[in-house]
């Protein structure tokens, strides 16, 4: 009897339906695998055959082939296993109820038990979206997966309980859907910005990508507080939305980094300047995120910036530009998000101490040319903000007194009013929420200068020989200033600070 069951593969980070086809002939009894099968799945022959010994199913004495159509795609993971086991149960007759409108996701235990899977969020959406009314998934999986209504989500702790399900001996309950919540991330930890003395400039440009998504070059010695600055972003971000929420729950549940739960806060991700090209942009042989991806909607922060590998950093033009990176692969090609907030920080010098106050550096011309050759131009022009931070002095350490989130406070709520400000503005773009991705047909059209700030605008790229990107990059950041400022127009102000980040202290070395 030939049997037919429903499940998904993941493929970076697109789901692909798969057709399970079971049946069972004459000849040696045996159970094979086809249809590009990896060694995952080629070993779940045993955990299957084990689990249903465990479930009191006698196994029969057939040549059986599992089918996994279609046969021209590479199927990895073991997300397989219950959907294959379901399959040999309808096609011993113990399942006779027509599944053709579920789909299954698990991983067996040799006693029967499903454990967790990596993805479930993207398969079970996925399943959504191709018409299915019913998936079954790992218990263990359930916490991620209440936000998704429209579809009924059957948790399965053992494959026995499924059978009695099919039985009618003991229906399983659907998952109860409940209702998205958010916070603002990291609020309870010690390294906001009221804890940082002094660094008002950096401060003030912190709050600027925040409110519109513009990535930010620091400068400076060792121990000027880059680091904290960066970390201390997150804090006055605006708090995630639910369809920010389920893009990024998908990619961390692809790779098995949600815990199984749905992440409610923007994430931060500091890979260390020896990671390879692959684990900083993705990719491999079987697709998967890299760091820039797992800063989807967060904030990427890259730790000396000279110290990455100039093929890693040239990497970053596309995703900085498109919010996106097109892998492809011997095993097919795929697209994953990357819509970051790039905070870098770079010493302008081996030693660190060019144009600092406190000690003289000492680096020949040549030396600080070598250090700075990694990062070429393209990349710095689509840095939106650059700044060079001095270090604190003792003093100012000394005197300083946390103002209980005061600071903090101002600069989230002047935040969260220029992100409202700039989604109303946006509402009929599909692609558009902040004003960093506006292209420069959108910058005609949105962003409004009076008369002066156009002047001022066309001699300062006359004089600084400004590049058409580095341009329309100095509009949006005086529009993001306009919107904290709750101006209707830009004005002188706004794109004279705007134009006062855009000289990189890594430009003037000499």
């Amino acid at each position: 009897m030939l049997a037919r069951v429903f499940s998904a593969t993941m493929l970076g980070l697109e789901p692909n339906k798969i057709e399970v086809e079971v049946d069972g002939n004459s000849g040696i009894p045996i159970l094979i695998f086809i249809g590009l099968a990896n060694k995952t799945i080629d070993e779940a022959r045993e955990r299957i055959t084990s689990a249903l010994l465990h479930c009191g199913i006698k196994i029969q004495s057939k040549r059986t082939v599992v089918n996994l159509a279609p046969a021209d795609l590479k199927k990895s993971g073991s997300s397989l296993e219950l959907s294959i086991a379901v399959g040999l149960l309808k096609m011993y007759g113990e399942i006779k109820q027509n599944t053709d409108d579920s789909m299954f996701f698990g991983e067996l235990s040799l006693d029967g038990r499903i454990r967790a899977i990596h993805g479930s969020l993207p398969l079970v959406l996925a399943a959504k979206q191709m018409g299915f009314t019913k998936v079954f998934v790992p218990q263990d999986n359930q916490q991620e997966l209440q936000i998704i209504s429209g579809i009924h989500i059957y948790p399965v702790d053992h494959l026995l309980n499924l059978l009695k399900h099919y039985r009618q001996e003991k229906l399983l309950k659907p998952i109860k859907n409940q209702k998205f919540t958010t916070a603002y991330s990291n609020q309870d930890q010690s390294h906001g910005l009221q804890e940082i003395s002094g660094q008002f400039q950096a401060k003030r440009a912190l709050e600027i990508c925040a409110a519109g998504g513009h990535n930010l070059l620091l400068v400076g010695p060792p121990g000027a507080g880059k680091s904290m600055l960066a970390k201390a972003l997150i804090t006055i971000m605006p708090p995630l939305t639910e369809r920010e929420a389920i893009e990024i729950t998908k990619i961390y549940s692809v790779i098995g980094l949600n815990q199984n739960r749905l992440i409610r806060e923007r994430p931060i991700r500091s890979p260390h300047h020896t990671t390879s090209q692959v684990g900083l942009i993705g990719g491999g042989s079987l697709i998967k995120p890299g760091e820039i991806s797992l800063a989807h909607h967060g904030v990427l922060f890259l730790d000396e910036l000279p110290e990455f590998s100039r093929s890693s950093l040239e990497a970053l033009r596309e995703p900085l530009e498109n919010g996106q990176i097109e892998i492809s692969r011997a095993s097919g090609s795929a697209k994953l998000p990357a819509k970051f907030l790039l905070i870098a920080a770079a010493n302008p010098c081996p030693c660190g101490y060019l144009f600092s106050k406190q000690k003289e550096c000492h680096c020949s011309l040549p030396s600080r040319e070598n250090y700075l050759k990694k990062i070429s131009g393209p990349i710095l022009d689509r840095i939106d903000l650059h700044l060079y931070v001095q270090a604190v002095s003792i003093s100012e350490l000394k005197n300083h007194q946390s103002n209980d989130q005061t600071e903090e406070n101002l600069r989230r709520n002047r935040v969260n009013l220029a992100t409202q400000v700039q989604k109303v503005r946006y509402k009929q773009e599909t692609d558009i929420f902040c004003n960093s991705q506006l292209q420069p047909q959108e910058i005609k059209k949105y962003c409004q200068m009076d008369k002066t700030a156009k002047n001022m605008l066309y001699y300062a790229s006359q004089k600084l020989h400004l590049s058409a990107r580095t341009h329309f990059k100095i509009i949006k950041i005086a529009q993001t200033i306009a919107d904290l400022d709750e101006s209707p127009k830009i004005n002188t102000k706004h794109l004279a600070e705007a134009l006062q980040f855009r000289q990189s202290p890594l430009t003037n070395t000499n």
